[in-house]
């Protein structure tokens, strides 16, 4: 019996506005941030080049790191680092 294939929908930008927006408000700590960005940098590692998932990574490692600057100062150090 063959089974159904999953249809790919667009959202709305409606829908994507309000997902992002809850995403954006939960990571507020820098500290946070860092970790979430070391870890999209060693699961990008294990991606083919080119793939979708690889891209798709590449984007959320670019706005996280643009989150984290916006969040952090260039000229202030954070407390524990020389």
């Amino acid at each position: 019996m063959p089974r159904k294939r999953e249809r790919l929908t667009v959202k709305s930008p409606e829908d994507e506005f309000a997902a992002g927006s809850d995403q954006t408000r939960q990571r507020r700590d820098p500290q946070e941030l860092k970790i979430y960005i070391k870890q999209l940098s060693k699961a990008l590692k294990f991606l083919p080049l080119g793939s979708r998932a690889y891209y798709a990574v590449t984007g959320e490692l670019l706005r996280a790191s643009t989150q984290l600057r916006a969040l952090v100062p260039a000229g202030t150090a954070p407390k524990g680092e020389h």
